[in-house]
């Protein structure tokens, strides 16, 4: 739910403490101190965030020190990986630490599991933490035995074929393990929103945890919510997904709305009215997404010529790497791009907050069903 450790499997985030130390309103910058053992001298520390726009900073470790100082705007997020455990295991676990105002958080570093740092400081880290502890080793436990079963390699092969009944067992298994971890995520989160409204960590874990939750459920608990902590880039993603949700439910009409095509020309979804449209959510950067064009492709040949348009409708941070991505995949059908820092239209009106996600909307421009399987969309099509 939080931050992937592979491509599908979760890490947790570990860590304790509070006792946070508040700067001056005027500084407007938080900063994290880190102490590491004096054994891992010349290693990097490494921060990042992906919200609400994209950050890259390293720190070098120096008589087993380190720090890291960024503007502070509103409530935030950064994640913390060590170099050290990814250059030794090929792989990395994620620190995640939340803070609500310009302060000093302290990382005690444990740089075998950057996940198991200790963390002071943060007022949201320990609520955060908390419900991580409580849910997320039994998604880490789904993926394992995954994993023992199937094979890493075979597990994350986006390119696997989706016909075998290896692959069909795989995904039931996944479906099933999900369906409970889904359910305990629901059950803790109520009692961490009802039990923490005024926190900037109830926000975050809303914001993560919403598409699993009926949309009713959802929209309590965001009502417990206190304005205050929702006023900031999370807090407004998870408004922002509640309220396309109820904008993209199925039998609804879809809005009408205008994005730019690979040209820079806008584009109007309503050109397309008369047609089924399958619009397809996707970026250059999602590996899933390339994996999916197969199938597309064969659904596109079939039904184009009797009146069946998709719509790429991609969310990026680049419009270069788009449009290169583009050149190499030369899809046949129609492009546009929502650009990371818009999201008005894959956030706002469809509440996307996974990748890839189809929604397939009627020659009325009535909304007829979301993330449908192929033989679902062939059965439909084949009315044309």
């Amino acid at each position: 739910m939080f931050k992937p450790l592979y491509t599908l499997a979760l890490v947790l985030v570990a860590g304790s403490g509070l006792n946070a130390t508040a700067q001056s309103p005027a500084a407007k910058k938080v900063v994290f101190k880190g102490k590491a053992d004096a054994k891992y001298n010349g290693e990097y520390v490494y921060l990042f965030a992906n919200q609400p726009k994209m950050i890259r900073d390293s720190a070098k470790i120096t008589n087993g020190a380190f720090a890291f100082t960024q503007p502070f705007t509103e409530a935030g997020e950064y994640a913390f990986y060590s170099g050290y455990e990814k250059r030794t295991t090929g792989d990395y676990s994620v620190l995640i630490i939340p803070f609500e105002q310009a302060s000093e958080m302290s990382i005690k570093a444990d740089m075998l599991r950057f996940d198991r740092s200790e963390v002071k400081g943060s007022k949201s880290f320990f609520i955060y933490d908390a419900f991580a502890k409580a849910t997320e080793p039994v998604y880490e436990k789904l993926m394992t035995d995954l994993i023992a079963k199937y094979g890493k390699d075979y597990l994350y092969n986006s390119k696997r074929d989706t016909t075998e009944q290896k692959h069909k067992d795989m995904i039931a298994e996944y479906s099933k393990g999900k369906t409970a971890y889904n359910a305990l995520v629901k059950k803790n989160l109520i009692s961490t929103v009802n039990a923490n409204p005024n926190s900037f960590a109830s926000v975050l874990i809303m914001q993560g945890a919403a598409e699993s939750l009926d949309l009713p459920t959802a929209e309590e608990l965001t009502k417990k919510l206190s304005p205050a902590v929702l006023d900031n880039y999370f807090g407004r993603n998870l408004l922002g997904q509640i309220n396309g949700r109820k904008k993209s439910a199925v039998g609804n009409f879809i809005e009408d709305f205008t994005l730019n095509d690979p040209k820079d020309q806008p584009f109007k979804f309503s050109s397309l009215k008369g047609k089924y449209v399958l619009i397809d959510f996707w970026g250059s950067w999602c590996g899933p997404c390339h994996a999916a064009f197969k199938e597309l492709r064969k659904l596109y040949a079939a039904y184009h010529d009797k009146g069946f348009e998709i719509l790429g409708l991609a969310t990026e941070n680049s419009k270069t790497a788009w449009l290169k991505d583009l050149e190499k995949e030369k899809l046949p059908w129609l492009q546009v791009i929502d650009e990371q820092e818009n999201k008005s239209v894959s956030l706002k009106q469809f509440a996307i907050s996974k990748y890839p996600t189809t929604v397939l909307v009627d020659p009325a421009g009535k909304i007829v069903g979301r993330d449908l399987n192929i033989k679902a969309l062939e059965a439909i099509l084949d009315k044309l």
